[in-house]
């Protein structure tokens, strides 16, 4: 299938009442569910969480990458925190490119440090630079291209 055809069909499914082709956008906060036991059984508890239109989405873009799955965040930052949570702990070590984000900047030199992880600003441009930085504790290369708001690749 070309790339073009994916485009249009990834991760789509009729709705199976109505038949529509394209998922609807939904914009409930809340889900029915069956009792406060069995919220989560139903796929759905409340938009900020997940909802059809936002997996839909999701199903769209892991298709379209070739990935198993995706994950969509609100924010740039959302998605940078939630990557930074999921892995790095205390004793890690992170390079970051010398022309990230104001926030990212914030969080890798305000927020992360006090739960023990090392951020490194490196020109991220140079591979010799990054692979000049790299060590052992090392557990993430970290670069936004282009970087926000220099453009800067």
């Amino acid at each position: 299938m070309k790339f073009s055809t994916r485009q249009i069909h990834a991760g789509v499914d009729p709705d199976p009442v109505t038949g529509a082709i394209l998922t609807p956008i939904h914009q409930t906060t809340t889900f029915v569910q069956p009792s406060v036991d069995e919220y989560m059984t139903t796929g759905y508890s409340y938009s900020r969480s997940g909802n059809p239109t936002v997996r839909a989405f999701e199903r769209k873009i892991a298709a379209l990458e070739g990935g198993a799955d995706a994950a969509a965040f609100a924010t740039g930052m959302a998605a940078t925190t939630a990557v930074f949570t999921a892995l790095l702990g205390a004793g890690a070590h992170v390079i970051v490119s010398d022309v990230a984000y104001g926030g990212t900047h914030r969080i890798a030199t305000a927020v992360f440090p006090r739960f023990g992880v090392e951020f490194e600003f490196v020109d991220t441009a140079d591979a010799t630079n990054v692979a000049r930085a790299i060590r052992s504790e090392t557990r993430l290369v970290f670069t936004e291209t282009p970087a926000n708001p220099t453009l800067k690749l």
